[in-house]
């Protein structure tokens, strides 16, 4: 499975507050007619377009006043990282990162498990809650994936990963070969459809930013003639492919903008040591950089004035950006307002949480931007997608159990009920890894109705499926440790990565982010 990400960059009216809409990565994708969805600078959390603040970032210089930093990067993850890295080979001298968390990285976030492994074990005992994949290696016509080319800068090892899998039936009984030619099948041919439907080529449906991707699959069951056990198989394809993969459900995503990604050609790959590593190796590697002066955890942003700034005067009052200082439980109760001045300001907030800022109600807090944003500019915003996508951990000491049972990376336990529920695993023991873990995947609106279970309500129903594939009379034996994200329900992602939403236009994402 693949990740969306729309991380994008705007200035701001007086060229001074740029925006990166900063999302996260969590699926590569399992087939490889999908586009890889994966933009210039890769990772995680990247920056696009950061070339077009080149001439800005060249071009700062020293603040006459010493309480006015040159630049200041709102948020740690990937992207506010590597614009700190950007930013300082420029030559820009004066920079503050303010983080909410009370930790780095973002949505790259790398925890410890709980297991021993052997001393040339190829990866430490440590898993991804958010960014795991780096989709796409690259190829010698496109270059090296910056992901790839960030972490042999650091040292770090990448392991690439294949795409194989098993299908097992609702029973536990593995799929036969039938039924995977009929699948691929399907979705093969769906694919070429839906290609000529945006090439304009289809009669019968001409491409319209109003339509849904399920208006097509609606249209091509009806048009092909479909069985309704070759319905099933495209829609279990789609499920695997297109819903977990773009995290939003086929009613809201973009049938014609949905999949416009750069692909970077080559096999996926895992960074050896997680993404929090090559976070971290950008703060702490970034020459000019020092990590405990100038990043400030548990401060949270809540206004960027840049009111009377005048991009064309030299005099130009800075910007002033305000917020809180957490309280020791995460909150602003209790907390201490701080205020800062800054020549420039990059704000690398996920798309989730900056539309929450931009509602026509204003959060609790106040609003974000003042003078607000033009209503365009917060309209096209809106208009694109935040997605979800959440992984249930599963960690044991060894992969004795499914050793012989579960032979591949990847493994769809089909659930004809409510597709995609709790039936898309990842064997990272088959995998350069070699970690006894098994990870469950769930996206969109289903990840979402889930996300108010408790831990070990969704540990059991993803633990399920995968006690089918035992013998009666056979139990699976209990995890050492387990993990269950909630993104949406993360104050500050809410969500996990941006999507192609219906109704947006070919200018959606160029008005959002531009000048």
């Amino acid at each position: 499975m693949t990740q969306t990400r729309l991380q994008s960059s705007m200035k701001a009216a007086a060229l001074t507050v740029l925006i990166i809409a900063s999302l996260a990565c969590a699926m590569p994708s399992r087939n490889p007619g999908v586009a890889q969805k994966q933009h210039p600078t890769g990772g995680a959390d990247g920056i696009l377009g950061l070339g077009r603040q080149r001439r800005l970032l060249a071009t700062s210089k020293a603040p006459a006043v010493s309480d006015v930093y040159d630049l200041i990067i709102i948020g740690s993850g990937i992207s506010g990282l590597a614009a700190a890295s950007r930013a300082k080979a420029r030559n820009v001298s004066r920079i503050l990162i303010l983080e909410a968390r009370n930790r780095t990285g973002g949505r790259t976030y790398t925890v410890p498990l709980k297991i021993s492994l052997p001393a040339n074990a190829p990866v430490p005992a440590a898993i991804d809650l958010g960014a795991a994949w780096i989709h796409g290696y690259g190829t010698k016509a496109n270059g090296l994936n910056p992901m790839v080319a960030l972490a042999a800068k650091a040292n770090m090892p990448v392991y690439n990963v294949t795409e194989a899998g098993l299908s097992f039936n609702p029973l536990g009984k593995e799929d036969p070969a039938s039924w995977d030619t009929m699948s691929s099948n399907m979705y093969g041919s769906f694919e070429d459809y839906l290609a000529s439907y945006q090439d304009g080529d289809l009669r019968e449906l001409p491409p319209a930013d109003s339509l849904s991707l399920e208006a097509v699959v609606n249209k091509f069951i009806q048009v092909k003639k479909l069985s309704s056990q070759q319905q099933l198989a495209l829609k279990q394809a789609l499920s695997t492919e297109v819903v977990l993969d773009y995290a939003g459900d086929l009613p809201d995503l973009s049938a014609t903008h949905f999949n416009e990604d750069l692909d970077w050609g080559g096999p996926d790959a895992l960074p050896g040591r997680g993404y929090g590593a090559l976070a971290n190796y950008l703060l702490t590697a970034t020459p000019g950089l020092n990590p405990s002066s100038d990043v400030k955890l548990g401060h949270a942003v809540t206004s960027i004035d840049y009111s009377g700034v005048n991009a064309s005067s030299s005099s130009s009052p800075p910007v002033v950006v305000n917020g809180t200082v957490l309280s020791a439980t995460g909150g602003f109760t209790g907390g201490v307002p701080f205020s800062f001045k800054a020549k420039y300001v990059i704000v690398t907030m996920p798309l989730g949480y900056l539309q929450a800022q931009l509602k026509p109600t204003p959060p609790p807090t106040g609003a974000l931007f003042k003078p607000p944003l033009p209503a365009a500019q917060t309209a096209a915003i809106n208009a694109l997608g935040m997605g979800l996508l959440n992984k249930v951990i599963l960690v044991w000491n060894d992969n004795s159990w499914w050793r012989s049972l579960i032979t591949t990376p990847w493994l769809t336990m089909r659930n004809e009920t409510l597709l995609g529920a709790f039936s898309e695993y990842y064997n990272l023991a088959a995998t350069p890894a070699k970690l006894p873990v098994i990870i469950c995947f769930n996206g969109a609106s289903f990840a979402r109705s889930i996300e108010p279970l408790s831990d070990s309500e969704t540990v059991k129903r993803a633990l399920a499926p995968l006690q089918r594939l035992l013998p009666a009379g056979k139990t699976i034996p209990t995890p050492v440790q387990t993990l269950v994200t909630r993104w949406q329900s993360d104050p500050w992602t809410l969500g996990a990565y941006s999507y192609g939403k219906v109704g947006m236009t070919a200018s959606t994402r160029g008005k959002a982010f531009a000048a």
